[in-house]
């Protein structure tokens, strides 16, 4: 009987050891307190399982060599291998969509509003750089003050093909905001494309 609880005291200080290194070694995240229940599943399994043994006679084990044969030994690199790639595609669109939601607010700031923002950029996780290439802003219009509008000329047998829209931009204004945009995202004005100019 003394030897029985001997070996059960060191299955058990033989697990917590395993589970302190372990916890040493585990990484800060979100999956961190998943991982500890499983080590304190762990743990308890240890101190419990000789106890119902002992009273069965009966070994309780666990046979690891079926769910290996399921998972596959490659099937965890190639897991983790789409998972960084699925973060790193996450990480760029997180990325490019805030520049896109900035170049709107920036837009709005100075009185005008646009359709579509389009970012063309390479961007390197692992180094935690990114170089925008190409800035397209399509459908810049001046915004409307809805308490002041302005009464288009009317010219009585002029047909409506004819008709200018007042609210296109001056080469000025494009200039700007391209300057803007230049000094903002460390880009040259050439890569930058205001309503195709």
């Amino acid at each position: 009987m003394i030897s029985w609880f001997s070996s059960w005291a060191k299955g058990i200080i033989l697990a917590v050891v395993i589970v302190t290194i372990l916890e040493m070694i585990l990484p800060e995240g979100k999956n961190k307190k998943y991982i500890k229940i499983v080590m304190g599943v762990y743990i308890m399994f240890s101190i419990v399982s000789p106890i119902i043994s002992k009273i069965t006679n009966s070994e309780i084990s666990l046979d690891i060599s079926k769910y290996e044969n399921i998972l596959g030994s490659g099937s965890t690199v190639q897991a983790s291998s789409d998972l960084n790639t699925v973060n790193s595609q996450n990480i760029e669109n997180i990325y490019l969509n805030s520049i896109k939601t900035n170049v709107k607010e920036e837009l709005e700031r100075k009185g005008y509003e646009c359709e579509t923002v389009n970012i063309t950029a390479n961007i390197n996780i692992e180094k935690q750089e990114a170089e925008i290439y190409k800035i397209d802003i399509t459908g810049v219009t001046e915004k409307e003050d809805d308490s002041i509008k302005k009464v288009n000329k009317v010219i009585i047998g002029e047909a409506e093909d004819n008709k200018e829209t007042n609210n296109t931009l001056t080469t000025g204004q494009i200039n700007e905001l391209k300057e803007h945009f230049s000094d903002k995202y460390e880009i040259e004005k050439n890569k930058i494309f205001i309503n195709g100019k």
